[in-house]
């Protein structure tokens, strides 16, 4: 079994709490709520990466004013810190590891790299334009506006699909700057034919097959209220592939046309359809 700190990462709507809760289903792993007081993603939530920033660049920081702290230090005691929080969920659920589902840090590579290096990345993506009807579909929940860290955009299906294709342009960016060890899954497999999607994590990530993951609505999770996802998993109850393709009803003849404009090379990429096929 391995111990690297393992995470899933994906655009927002990409299925990641579903994958999160089928392999909390796992003996040996525990996949909790997501955790944005590591990354501070969602509004003023207190977060380890202020602290992280303030206590290397602050100029009344331990890095500026003490001789022998170093940015590294610093970068290895949050993530230790990181780590005990998550090891003590693991041990009051009766896991042996933690694996931290958090969306939006997706956009947090270099942080997450700094204090994890040898980090495993389970990465699901998710047709882009099936994410941004999702999206959308969110915002009577979420608002009129997609919001990471103060950068806002109008929520409209074509919106959401451009920063569907910044942020996966950014993170194969990073993933070849920093040599990741990515594990990358589509939601359109997993949600089709669980168990070779399943079988591959899990041979990735260093664990034994466990037939628990195939029944996971049969068991407890923790599925807070104030997470959408949670809200969607909870209330369905079972894998379903309902989701897959519906952005062929919900875009327009024009917003086809405007999505095959910057999207469909992405797109195709990774497996879909063109935009106006």
């Amino acid at each position: 079994m391995g111990d690297s700190a393992l995470f899933i990462l994906g655009v927002p709507r990409s299925g990641t709490t579903l994958l999160r809760t089928i392999l909390d289903s796992h003996p040996h792993l525990a996949v909790g709520p997501e955790c944005p007081w590591i990354g501070g993603n969602y509004g003023k939530v207190a977060s380890f990466r202020v602290l992280y920033y303030s206590l290397v660049n602050d100029r009344q920081g331990p890095v500026c004013n003490f001789e022998g702290v170093s940015e590294a230090d610093v970068s290895r005691a949050i993530g230790q810190a990181i780590s005990s929080i998550l090891n003590s969920y693991a041990a009051a659920k009766g896991k042996k590891r933690w694996l931290e589902k958090t969306p939006n840090h997706m956009t947090e590579i270099p942080f997450l790299n700094q204090l994890f290096p040898q980090a495993k990345y389970i990465h699901i993506i998710r047709d882009g334009r099936d994410v941004a009807c999702s999206l959308f579909k969110q915002r009577e929940n979420w608002g009129k506006n997609l919001s990471n860290r103060g950068e806002t955009v109008t929520n409209t299906l074509l919106n959401s699909l451009q920063r569907w294709c910044h942020w996966l342009r950014q993170f194969e960016q990073w993933q070849e700057e920093y040599q990741l060890d990515t594990c990358q899954i589509r939601y359109e497999d997993l949600v089709r034919e669980p168990r070779p999607v399943l079988e591959k994590i899990l041979e990735f990530i260093e664990e034994p097959w466990s037939d628990e993951v195939l029944t996971y609505e049969g068991q407890k999770h923790d599925l807070p209220a104030w997470e959408s996802g949670s809200r969607d998993v909870a209330r369905k109850q079972q894998i379903s592939n309902e989701g897959v393709g519906k952005w062929k009803t919900k875009f327009t003849d024009t917003e086809r046309l405007i999505a095959s404009s910057f999207a469909d090379s992405m797109l195709l990429r990774y497996g879909y359809d063109r935009s106006l096929s």
